[in-house]
């Protein structure tokens, strides 16, 4: 094997090793997860809009006042009020709003109840008013407007730093020892991240082309890759005196046979009859996550989660050309991705939510938007309780009652309220929840309601 070759295949044996995980449950654990019901299966699917999608450009409010306050504070990003896609929430409380033009495809999943808009959700420690920003009166996030922290912010919902871990890999720790198969429990589409980050569950790792085999043993059937792979296998199973041998032989075994078994079950199941976007990545990556809950009972899961990535949105310039672009491509994957769970027959057990780094300023920098903070984010699934616009849609208003300074809008919803609110449904108790979202206490509303 020559050098190139050689890093290639230590290169990949440390991803399958990350892809594999290590974690596996008692065996009390492991036959009551075998024994369950696969009708109780849940997953949650995280779709990171990656940059700090402008989301105010998303959901836009209507109605002549408050349509006027959004064209003076946006200025030539505006949405001429004529071009928004009209939304009718079903509760008498919500705002009327309009979606992005481009995101017609999103309307029917809107009126049939299976997509909620949560408005103004942002990273908050305590309830925040803008008079609490300007008066430094209250604990604010660290590192505000700051992509990696926000972004990590996000995704951890630690803010006094108790753990090194993602509010999703805090999940996982406690779901993965009750499934058969506990390296499935937490599957990212985009290596690893910040959300599935646990501290003994790992993340099982694939691309959307599916599981990547070891270089140069792949076909079982090719006389020169055959005999390598026997090689290999020989190899992991050899007697090793040392410590650290020992354990890289161990985790490779369990790579190779997980990948194994992954790719034959996928390969199994073949392609989805629903026709997947061209040129779409999101819905690329949506499609192998729906064939792998369509293969979860090959492995009897009973809780997943999964994760995605789409990226673009740190629209700084070029707005008004880049955010149609991806405006479309969002709203052709996510509705895409329910139809797919239609074929899987996985509909209504499947939850899947947008998050990104931070909302975006309300006043343009000229040629786009700068770093802001409260967003809007999309929850979508069949036992959502769509149809409806939750939380407070802001003012957007330069220095209105809503602008800590800047044009950056105060979140009137945290992240841990719209987190606990999922994680109920997934199937965890108040307990568990309060223990894995410690800011969740200082708010009142725990359950946001989106969700039946």
């Amino acid at each position: 094997m020559n050098n190139r070759n050689r890093r290639k295949f230590l290169k990949l044996g440390c991803k399958t090793i990350v892809g594999a995980g290590l974690m596996s449950g008692s065996t009390a654990r492991i036959a009551q997860a075998q024994s369950a019901n696969s009708s109780d299966y849940r997953a949650l699917v995280c779709i990171h809009l990656n940059g700090g999608n402008d989301g105010f450009n998303l959901l836009v409010p209507n109605t002549g006042a408050e349509y006027n306050e959004y064209a003076n504070g946006r200025g030539h990003l505006a949405i001429p009020a004529s071009d928004l896609l009209p939304l009718i929430p079903g509760s008498a409380n919500s705002t009327s709003a309009g979606l992005h033009p481009l995101m017609a495809d999103l309307i029917p999943l809107f009126e049939q109840g299976q997509l909620a808009l949560m408005a103004n959700v942002g990273t908050l420690v305590e309830p925040t008013t803008p008079d609490d920003v300007r008066n430094n009166s209250v604990h604010l996030p660290e590192q505000l407007f700051s992509h990696h922290d926000q972004s990590r912010q996000w995704q951890r919902l630690d803010p006094s730093h108790q753990w090194n871990s993602g509010w999703g890999g805090r999940v996982s720790d406690i779901l993965a020892p009750q499934q058969a198969n506990a390296n499935l429990a937490a599957i990212s589409l985009d290596g690893n991240n910040d959300w599935m980050a646990g501290s003994e569950a790992s993340i099982f790792t694939i691309d959307r082309g599916g599981v990547e085999g070891y270089s140069g043993m792949e076909n079982m059937t090719d006389d020169w890759q055959l005999p390598r792979r026997q090689a290999f296998i020989q190899l992991l199973h050899e007697n090793y005196s040392n410590a650290f041998e020992r354990s890289y032989a161990q985790l490779q075994q369990r790579a190779l046979v997980l990948s194994t078994n992954v790719g034959a079950a996928l390969a199994k199941f073949g392609e989805l009859q629903t026709p997947v976007p061209a040129g779409n990545e999101l819905a690329e990556q949506l499609a192998m996550v729906a064939k792998l809950i369509a293969v979860k009972d090959e492995f009897r899961m009973t809780r997943q989660l999964f994760y995605v990535n789409m990226g673009g949105f740190d629209t700084h310039d070029n707005q008004l050309a880049d955010q149609p672009e991806l405006f479309s491509k969002l709203s052709k994957a996510l509705a895409f991705f329910q139809q797919a769970l239609v074929e899987i027959n996985q509909f209504d057990n499947v939850t899947s939510f947008t998050s990104s780094d931070f909302g975006r300023s309300i006043t343009s920098n000229g040629d786009g938007t700068d770093h802001g903070w409260g967003n809007h984010h999309m929850v979508m699934g069949g036992s959502v309780i769509g149809g409806d616009i939750y939380g407070q849609i802001p003012r957007i208003a330069v220095d209105g009652p809503d602008d800590a300074r800047n044009g950056r809008i105060v979140p009137t919803t945290s992240v841990a309220q719209y987190a606990a609110t999922q994680l109920s449904w997934l199937g965890l108790n108040d307990s568990e929840i309060d223990g894995m979202l410690p800011s969740l206490k200082n708010f009142e509303n725990r359950n946001l309601g989106f969700m039946s």
